[in-house]
């Protein structure tokens, strides 16, 4: 008989406080290799908490957070919980890409050493190799021609898609994006939610913090409403986006669907 396969992201019963702030209320979630996942809720909901809980930026209290049936940031010895050292969060780190909300490229570095540079540092890969890689990352996000630009002789959108070349460039199992579009003008929006639906289409895991709703829709396998904390609602984002079942979701809804 086969082995199941454990969910790519699997939370349970996960709380993170900042002080007397409880920002993560006991969240459960499942997320299956292949799937793209949608957070939506509103500002201070922990959708971005949570994110970044998955790659143990953030410490969560309690509860268990797993990628591949393996604890995030921490290990089981003796029926006791220990974090992992620094080497070993990095490591697995650097198997989750993380798209951030404000780009977090490195000014002085065009965008080809952006997307070279952790291949080289984290990964041992030699120069050359590095240097290929990222020409062929740039070009499928839609950027040939910009390898020698640096960040601020970009657009907004085009200095995400660098981010996003950056990420695969780790070839990761799982990419984490925080409200990767929040930061562009309207009309930029577009060419970065496109490199994220034809990545989806290769059947990379995502996790999505978004207020894009029509992305959602789309492309989304499931989909997560929090509200203060917790899990509010979730399921088909066709199922959840068009026939809410509770009253704050259908509020929330009302504001961001115009």
């Amino acid at each position: 008989m086969s082995t199941p396969v454990p969910p790519m992201v699997e939370a349970r019963g996960v709380r993170k406080s900042f002080g007397a702030l409880e920002v993560l209320s006991g969240v459960d979630l499942v997320v299956a290799k292949g799937e793209v996942t949608c957070l939506i809720g509103p500002s201070g909901s922990g959708k971005s908490t949570l994110l970044r809980c998955i790659n143990h930026l953030e410490k969560h209290d309690a509860g268990e957070l797993l990628v591949e049936g393996q604890l995030v940031g921490y290990e089981l010895r003796d029926n006791k919980l220990y974090e992992r050292n620094d080497k070993q969060i990095c490591a697995e780190r650097a198997r989750i890409g993380m798209v951030f909300q404000r780009f977090n490229l490195f000014a002085h570095l065009s965008a080809i050493e952006n997307v070279t540079i952790g291949q080289v540092k984290v990964k041992g890969v030699d120069a050359a190799t590095a240097a290929a890689r990222a020409r062929q990352l740039l070009e499928r996000v839609g950027l040939a021609g910009k390898e020698r630009a640096y960040p601020s002789q970009l657009s907004g959108g085009q200095q995400q898609r660098v981010a996003i070349a950056r990420a695969l460039a780790m070839d990761p199992k799982l990419m984490l994006f925080d409200e990767p579009t929040s930061a562009l003008d309207p009309e930029l929006v577009g060419e970065v939610l496109d490199v994220m639906r034809d990545l989806a289409t290769t059947g990379m895991t995502m996790i999505v913090v978004t207020h894009e709703m029509g992305f959602a829709r789309e492309v989304a396998d499931s989909v997560y409403f929090l509200d203060a904390g917790v899990i509010e609602e979730s399921g088909d984002p066709r199922q959840v986006l068009t026939n809410p079942r509770s009253e704050r979701l259908r509020s929330f809804l009302s504001k961001v669907l115009v």
